[in-house]
């Protein structure tokens, strides 16, 4: 039996209505330990509550949306081959570029955490490093590869490639809900299409969702340990 593909908008208010569950889930959970947006990631008990909790049942949401939608092999299917050369050393590029970005900045707060340690920077160290996987998963998963796979069955490469990477934008306006002040979240609606694009040619050039939330996790684990 074909799957009825659905339109931008349908796949907008499935990715708006993720977006807000792990927000609320996380404001939510500040009854049990408050924190602020920019404190999420200040130790264990913060990260699991305000994100690494969050997040981990909101992708348990969303696997089980696309088992009922039937939709669970074409998320994680392979992904296409890019024909061009060109493109692909293009891509290849950036990415390492992104790499070496990311293990700068692990270079730089690592020694700052060595510097200034204490009896919780281990466990924080690990709460983020498993946070910041069940991030890079959920949004993977939800973008490179229900949204754009879905969006490859009415539109061509780039056009499916811009409308993933403009919710995958609007996916971080509900920050706000978290805590995020308002000019912060809107600043992160379009710095994260930028990475984004960085995050998709991960994938394009391993043909694997896998390349994406390896990236991912790894650009942002580099970034939230500053914290």
């Amino acid at each position: 039996m074909a799957i009825r593909s659905k339109g931008f908008w349908g796949v907008a208010l499935i990715t708006v209505s993720l977006s807000v569950l792990w927000t609320g889930l996380s404001r939510t959970f500040s009854v049990f330990v408050p924190a602020k947006y920019n404190t999420m990631f200040v130790d264990a008990n913060t990260i699991f509550w305000h994100v690494l909790a969050p997040v981990a049942l909101t992708y348990l949401v969303f696997f089980l949306l696309m088992r009922r939608m039937e939709r669970v092999g074409q998320v994680y299917q392979q992904q296409p081959l890019i024909v061009h050369r060109g493109v692909r050393i293009l891509f290849a590029i950036i990415v390492i570029a992104m790499i070496l970005f990311s293990l700068f900045n692990l270079y730089q707060h690592l020694h700052a955490i060595l510097n200034h340690w204490h009896h919780n920077s281990l466990a924080r160290l690990l709460f983020a490093f498993m946070s910041t996987f069940f991030v890079g998963l959920l949004e993977e998963s939800v973008f490179r590869g229900f949204a754009l796979t879905e969006f490859r069955r009415r539109f061509n490469e780039a056009i499916s490639c811009l409308l993933s990477l403009i919710l995958f934008g609007f996916w971080h306006l509900p920050n706000i809900i978290a805590g995020a002040p308002v000019i912060q979240a809107s600043l992160q609606v379009f710095s994260t299409m930028i990475i984004g694009f960085g995050l998709y040619m991960a994938v394009r050039l391993s043909r694997s969702i896998w390349g994406g939330v390896l990236m991912h996790w790894f650009w942002d684990f580099a970034l939230v340990i500053a914290h």
